[in-house]
């Protein structure tokens, strides 16, 4: 009797050893941050040479639910109950046996479910075969090593997703910040404030960088031309158009083409740039301080304000958006003569579209009401003053959009 005693409790200690080298050798790997696929290899190795487990299946959720561990099992089985771990799976918050037939067809040939959770997080689940318990190992003993070596590879695998999303994110933060750092590298960092033309500019991006654009470009002593744009979409995809834009329209700037033939020519540019993915809402125009005349092209953007005394005038004529056609069907060029002290205003839309935290727009009538009580103003008072008037409305609301506008006044 005392021999069998020993043999027995030399038995358990060989199993107790044999579990600590396996625990041992899947810290050696994790340490040595070996791929997953890898990890799971020794995890099914040691759950069936080892332990003595006939079926298994562990799912985890990356994205979406999958099967990263199976044997006992055909390859498509593991697929099924993967496409529906929300409905066969996420019940269970603790170790479960299945009493009799397992609860839904899907999972015959298993007899339990072991959960891995995260506080109220599901990570993975571990569905089991039959463990061949001997008498030297109770079923509760190997299911206790079973659930710690499955934690321990799962939180390990979860937390080198973590790091990866982590080091995708700072890569990200630092390509918006490069990306933010060239846009405003591209914004005028000095605007005419003289006898002839006064001139303040803001733009605010959403999330540091976006599809807003403005540039003032002095053509000759009498000449320049102002223009403000607005891409399609947000982040670095719409920032790279801007700068492919704000290049090409500064090149053709300096061909001196009349304002037709520029936009036809830019809008061919920006086709060829986005192949009708993307486009461009564009206010162009070209002033002569000799005539005071103001010849422009309104490319869908919202129409610039005009005002002058109790005057305020809408410049709309146009053409289409650009990028969407290869040709545009019809290009008509506006004209106003400028009376001195006469103000201009050019925005994009996400200022006219800023919501406050009732669900209001800020809206072009306020926009209107706004500049008829401030046209004699500085054009750095009238700016600072929209600003403040635009973070009074929207008050913790934050911004949908970037939000761009340019002040010009004609002395």
């Amino acid at each position: 009797m005392v021999k069998e005693d020993v043999d027995k409790l030399k038995r358990q200690l060989l199993t107790k050893q044999l579990q600590i080298d396996s625990l041992l050798e899947v810290t050696k790997a994790i340490n040595s941050n070996y791929a997953s696929k890898t990890l799971f290899r020794i995890y099914e190795f040691i759950l069936r040479a080892q332990i003595g487990v006939d079926r298994l299946a562990v799912f985890h959720k990356n994205d979406v639910w999958t099967c990263v561990c199976c044997y006992g099992l055909q390859e498509q089985e593991a697929k099924v109950i993967a496409t529906d771990v929300e409905k066969h799976l996420v019940k269970y918050k603790e170790i479960t046996r299945f009493k009799g037939q397992p609860p839904t067809p899907e999972l015959n040939g298993f007899e339990m479910v072991i959960p891995v959770y995260h506080k109220d997080r599901p990570l993975a689940y571990l569905l089991l075969g039959d463990l061949n318990s001997n008498a030297t190992d109770s079923p509760d003993e190997k299911i206790k090593f079973i659930q710690t070596i499955t934690n321990i590879i799962i939180v390990a695998i979860e937390n080198k997703r973590l790091f990866k999303q982590q080091l995708q994110q700072e890569r990200l933060k630092k390509e918006l910040e490069v990306a933010a750092q060239v846009q405003n590298m591209m914004v005028p960092k000095q605007l005419p404030n003289n006898h002839r033309l006064q001139m303040s500019a803001i733009y605010l991006p959403h999330n540091n960088i976006g599809g807003d654009y403005y540039d003032y470009v002095p053509i000759n002593d009498e000449e320049f031309m102002i223009c403000i744009a607005d891409i399609s979409g947000k982040g670095i995809a719409a920032a790279l158009l801007m700068a492919n834009v704000q290049a090409v329209l500064r090149a053709l700037a300096g061909e001196r083409l009349e304002l037709k033939e520029l936009i036809a020519k830019l809008n061919r540019r920006v086709m060829d740039i986005t192949g009708g993915d993307h486009f461009v809402t564009l206010f162009i125009a070209r002033y002569n301080f000799a005539t005071r005349k103001l010849h422009y092209i309104n490319a869908g953007h919202n129409p610039p304000v005009l005002v002058h005394g109790n005057m305020q005038t809408l410049l709309q004529t146009g053409c289409t958006v650009l990028g969407i056609l290869d040709t545009l069907p019809f290009i008509h060029e506006g004209a106003e003569t400028l009376q001195p002290d006469t103000l201009m205003m050019a925005y994009t839309d996400g200022l006219v579209d800023l919501e406050n935290e009732a669900g209001q727009y800020f809206t072009e009538e306020n926009l209107y009401r706004f500049l008829a009580t401030q046209q004699h103003l500085p054009v750095n008072e009238i700016t600072n003053n929209l600003v403040a008037a635009l973070h009074a409305f929207k008050g913790a609301q934050p911004p949908s959009d970037d939000i761009t506008f340019v002040n010009c006044r004609f002395v």
